[in-house]
C-alpha cells in the first residue's frame, strides 16, 4: 500500500480510528504526523509483512499514556519546559535502541491500531529511512502493553528506549513481567505530564511472523474510504461498513450520559446511550479504560472485549473517540469479532471481562447479536 494523497492518508487515518474502539489517539494529531510528508512529495510505502526475512530485525513503536485531556494545572507544569522532542520521540527511539543493540531494525510494526497510535510508528519508520509493516500486534485499539500477540506468544518486552517530548531518554535493559514494564512506562509518561515514546519488543523476523496480524492496516484503510464515500453519497456510513467488512449495527440513538476520571495513567468511564432506530426506547451503557471493553443493554451484561465495540457519528462516519464523545452526539454503535487468538485462553486472561475486574464470562458476540 502507498500513500499519495492527502486524501489517502486521511482514509486510513479514518480506518485506524475506527479500530481504536474509541482510543488509540485523536485523528487529526495522526493526520498532523503524516501529511507534512505527503506535502514534501514523499509516497509512504506500508510494505507486506511477507517483505520481513527470518533473520531481520523489527520493533515496535508506539505512545503511552493517558487520553484524558490535560488540565490547566498539568498544561501549566508541562509547557514549562522545551517540547523540542515532540513528534521525534519515536525515531530517536529506534535510532536509540539500535545503537544500544548492536543492529539495525528492517521495518517498523504498530503495536495497535488507532487514530495517533498507527500514523505514530509510520511516521516514526520513514524519519529513520525503514518501512512500516502492513500488519500490528492488537487488531484494535488495548489500553494494556499485555494486550497483544507478542505478549501472549511471550516474546520479550524488552531491552527498550523510552523518549519523552522534552528529550529524556531511558533504557530499560530488563523486565522481570509485562506488568512491570508497563509501570515504568506509564510512570515515566507521568513524569512528562503526558505521553511517553516507547520503543520495545525487538524480535528478530521468524518471532515476528509468528505474532504479527497481517493486512489490518489495509483493512483499516478500506473502512476509512467506505466512510468517506458513504459520506459523500449520502448513504448510511454504519451500514456500509457492516455490509462490505463485516459486523453488526449493536445500537444507534443519542448521548446522554458521560463520566470520566483520569487515573493511573488511563482514562475511565461509562458513556450513556439512549436508544432510537433499531432499540427504541432502550439504553446502552459502554465502560471504557481508554477503549470501550463493557456494555450493558437495559442494564444487562451485553457485547464485550475482546470484540470490538465502536461509535461513530451516526451521519458523518467519523469515528469519536472517548476523549471526545459529548451529551447530545447521534451516534451509532458498531460490534465486530476480535481476532481469534484473544478468544483463546490466554488472550481471555488478558483482554476479558476478567481482566478488567468484572464477574462476567465472555460471550462471542456473534452468539449475543
Amino acid at each position: 500500500m502507498i500513500l499519495k494523497t492527502r486524501i489517502d492518508v486521511d482514509d486510513l487515518t479514518t480506518g485506524c480510528t475506527f479500530f481504536g474502539t474509541g482510543g488509540g489517539g485523536d485523528k487529526q494529531l495522526g493526520l498532523n504526523m503524516l501529511n507534512p510528508h505527503i506535502d514534501a512529495g514523499k509516497a509512504i510505502e506500508i510494505v507486506d509483512v511477507s517483505n520481513v526475512k527470518d533473520n531481520d530485525w523489527v520493533a515496535c513503536a508506539y505512545y503511552s499514556g493517558t487520553i484524558a485531556p490535560p488540565t490547566p494545572e498539568i498544561e501549566a507544569l508541562r509547557t514549562r519546559f522545551p517540547w523540542d522532542y515532540y513528534e521525534k520521540e519515536l525515531s530517536l527511539g529506534l535510532a536509540t535502541l539500535e545503537d544500544h543493540m548492536g543492529v539495525k531494525f528492517a521495518a517498523v510494526a504498530p503495536f495497535e491500531l488507532g487514530g495517533i497510535n498507527t500514523p505514530a510508528p509510520i511516521d516514526a519508520a520513514v524519519k529513520h529511512g525503514i518501512p512500516c509493516v502492513d500488519g500490528d500486534y492488537s487488531g484494535r485499539a488495548v489500553p494494556e502493553i499485555c494486550q497483544n500477540t507478542v505478549c501472549v506468544k511471550g516474546y520479550s518486552m524488552a531491552p527498550m528506549a523510552l523518549i519523552d517530548w522534552f528529550g529524556n531518554k531511558s533504557i530499560v535493559e530488563h523486565i522481570i513481567n509485562y506488568e512491570m514494564g508497563e509501570r515504568l512506562s506509564k510512570a515515566l509518561s507521568e513524569v512528562a505530564w503526558g505521553r511517553l515514546g516507547n520503543v520495545a519488543f525487538p524480535v528478530k523476523g521468524k518471532d515476528f511472523h509468528d505474532a504479527i496480524i497481517p493486512d489490518t492496516l489495509t483493512k483499516s484503510y478500506n473502512v476509512g474510504k467506505l466512510i468517506r464515500e458513504s459520506r459523500e453519497s449520502g448513504d448510511d456510513p454504519a451500514d456500509k461498513i457492516v455490509e462490505k467488512v463485516g459486523g453488526w449495527i449493536l445500537f444507534r440513538g443519542e448521548v446522554v450520559g458521560r463520566t470520566w476520571e483520569n487515573r493511573a495513567g488511563y482514562m475511565f468511564g461509562e458513556t450513556e446511550i439512549k436508544g432510537s432506530g433499531i432499540r427504541p426506547g432502550s439504553k446502552m451503557k459502554v465502560w471504557f479504560k481508554n477503549e470501550n471493553h463493557i456494555t450493558w443493554l437495559d442494564d444487562k451484561p451485553w457485547v464485550t472485549s475482546p470484540d470490538i465495540i465502536e461509535i461513530i457519528d451516526a451521519k458523518t462516519g467519523e469515528p469519536i473517540t472517548n476523549t471526545d464523545i459529548k451529551i447530545g452526539d447521534e451516534v451509532s454503535v458498531i460490534g465486530m469479532k476480535t481476532e481469534s487468538i484473544f478468544r483463546d485462553p490466554e488472550g481471555l486472561k488478558v483482554l476479558g471481562p476478567s481482566h478488567f475486574g468484572f464477574d462476567l464470562d465472555y460471550k462471542p458476540i456473534e452468539d449475543l447479536v
